[in-house]
């Protein structure tokens, strides 16, 4: 079973997947696959902790997914109107041409309301916060969690198994044969049910007596043996992949899907057995930026919009090492300053329970 302080290897390892994302948006590798990879790792990360934090039982009603809610949204949606704002400010500020299709009272209903990805039409999911979309997926996707999970564990986890690897060959052979657009595949919420959907029954599966004695008979040295031969299969995985993309990249985003389940899968069974990678990934520096993975991840184009056009004057191109550099050396601080003064000061305060003769909010409580 997994134990919390194993736990930060997974975060950490999501931060990871959205640095690769951060990284690709700055084009500096023009590389839509790997980019793929990483946003389906977050969505799969989240179905894995969403079904292990909360059980969803027979007693769950509609007051406690209120509640569920209630808590995610105090999380993302402040920095998540933050985001908009800076972004709003920085196309005029900056005098950026963007056309009026992108800037509009409906645009930013539709992202203020978390539907943007519902339409069809770039300018609503790539206007304002070109990357709010996920967020957006990501809050359809918790409205759907209780019935996905509960609906899951109806079946033996051999049967989820099955039924995930069933959904994942039909998604990619429709995008081998072009039957599903790029935004179907990517930003469309119910097609990413299947990246979430692979998180809980990775958690499911992980909860089994076999996957637990399997775990515990992995020594750090087995541990270590395991994660490497997950890293050269995901390797392999990943040119295989792209060869067989024909020049279309948009079928990336379904072929992602193993390479991640790899990647996630191989850390669960072995946090427990403190191999290498889980421990370089627990005691590295990035374990201590986990918590900054949102605000990294929705904040990055208002901060490349700030140093795009000093840069520019400066001669450093938008492909150079040095702009990469300086992006995310202002990432970090911003998104550390951000949650540290407001998101999680905020959130705190938003979840606060709240007080009454009934509910004495654990006072006295030892």
């Amino acid at each position: 079973m997994i134990k919390q302080h194993h736990i930060q290897s997974l975060a950490t390892l999501q931060l990871v997947a959205i640095l690769t994302v951060v990284i690709g948006h700055y084009a500096v590798t023009d590389n839509a696959f790997l980019n793929s990879v990483g946003v389906s790792f977050c969505f799969v990360y989240s179905g894995f902790f969403t079904a292990l934090r909360h059980e969803f039982g027979p007693s769950y009603g509609l007051r406690d997914h209120l509640g569920f809610l209630r808590g995610k949204l105090a999380r993302f949606y402040p920095l998540h109107v933050l985001a908009l704002l800076l972004c709003a400010l920085s196309y005029y500020l900056l005098d950026f041409r963007v056309p009026t299709k992108l800037l509009n009272a409906k645009v930013l209903l539709a992202h203020l309301t978390l539907t943007s990805p519902w339409f069809a039409t770039p300018s609503y999911y790539f206007g304002l916060n070109a990357v709010a979309w996920f967020l957006c997926d990501l809050f359809f996707l918790y409205l759907a969690a209780p019935w996905m999970v509960r609906g899951l564990r109806l079946l033996r986890p051999f049967w989820q198994v099955c039924l995930v690897v069933l959904l994942a060959a039909l998604q990619l052979a429709g995008g081998y044969a072009d039957v599903f657009t790029p935004y179907q595949l990517y930003q469309f919420p119910p097609m990413r049910l299947l990246d979430f959907g692979t998180g809980v029954v990775l958690c499911n599966v992980s909860r089994t007596d076999r996957w637990q004695e399997l775990a515990r008979q992995l020594t750090p040295r087995r541990a270590t043996v395991v994660e490497v031969a997950a890293l050269v299969v995901s390797l392999l995985l990943y040119p295989l992949c792209e060869k067989y993309l024909h020049g279309h990249c948009y079928r990336a985003y379904c072929a992602s899907a193993p390479i991640v389940t790899v990647m996630l899968g191989t850390m669960v069974l072995t946090v427990d057995g403190n191999g290498v990678i889980s421990r370089m990934l627990r005691r590295n520096p990035l374990a201590a930026l986990s918590d900054l993975g949102a605000e990294m991840y929705l904040l990055q184009l208002a901060t490349f919009f700030l140093l795009e056009r000093h840069l520019a004057r400066w001669g450093v191109t938008q492909y150079h090492m040095v702009h990469l550099l300086l992006q995310l050396a202002l990432l970090l601080a911003v998104s550390w300053l951000v949650h540290r003064l407001y998101t999680a000061p905020l959130a705190r305060r938003l979840t606060k329970p709240v007080c009454s003769p009934g509910n004495d909010c654990g006072k006295g409580t030892p």
